[in-house]
């Protein structure tokens, strides 16, 4: 056998071994993400228990990262919601939402019925509708070791007047949901500092033509 015919054989035996790999890693890949669903599912049947909206005068919220936190439209209150804590050993996730009263300097934990799964690095928005919104996106789940990975793609809207969580569903139509903030500069601001005075989601439906 020539040189060129070694070097295709040797070329289709690394592209088997590279396939065989490549096979290998999507099914553990498969078997992570089905893993990580189950204890996705056990804490949520750990919230399902809640049935009643408890509202508890509390200390500062346990040390956490890539949690939100964001400002109520109508009150002087911080709403903290989410995030996720490393001891050295082991990352835990949550799903906890506390409000933080400015004027008084006190902290409130609110425990309400339905609440998203545990989460951190989502991505947050308050909006002024219906005595104010809090609309919650994505965010990534972990295994507690650390090594196994969940990105979520739902989003969620807790209802701050009423205090209650609804996942929001999406039809067949594409739904675009646009946040869009009307932003003013202060009298004594300098430079290009603004400060949001009012923000608004709108909905809007589109055809789905992939098919």
């Amino acid at each position: 056998m020539g040189k060129k015919g070694k070097k295709e054989k040797k070329g289709r035996g690394a592209e088997k071994t590279a396939a065989k790999m490549e096979k290998k890693v999507s099914k553990r890949s498969r078997k992570e993400e089905e893993d990580l669903e189950a204890l996705i599912a056990h804490f949520q049947a750990l919230d399902a228990r809640k049935t009643r909206i408890v509202e508890t005068p509390c200390s500062p919220p346990s040390p956490r990262l890539n949690a939100s936190l964001s400002a109520h439209p109508e009150k002087d209150e911080l709403i903290l919601f989410g995030g996720e804590y490393f001891n050295g050993q082991k990352t835990f996730f949550y799903n906890e939402l506390y409000i933080y009263n400015i004027r008084k300097d006190a902290w409130t934990k609110v425990e309400i019925p339905n609440p998203p799964p545990r989460r951190c690095a989502h991505q947050a928005v308050v909006v002024p509708q219906g005595g104010g919104q809090l609309w919650i996106f994505g965010g990534e789940f972990a295994s507690p070791d650390g090594e196994q990975f969940y990105h979520y793609r739902d989003l969620w809207v807790l209802h701050l007047a009423t205090k209650t969580w609804e996942q929001v569903s999406v039809n067949d139509d594409h739904v675009l949901l646009q946040f869009s903030c009307l932003f003013i500069a202060p009298e004594e601001a300098l430079g290009f500092s603004l400060l949001p005075v009012e923000c608004r989601v709108t909905e809007r439906k589109y055809p789905d033509r992939s098919a």
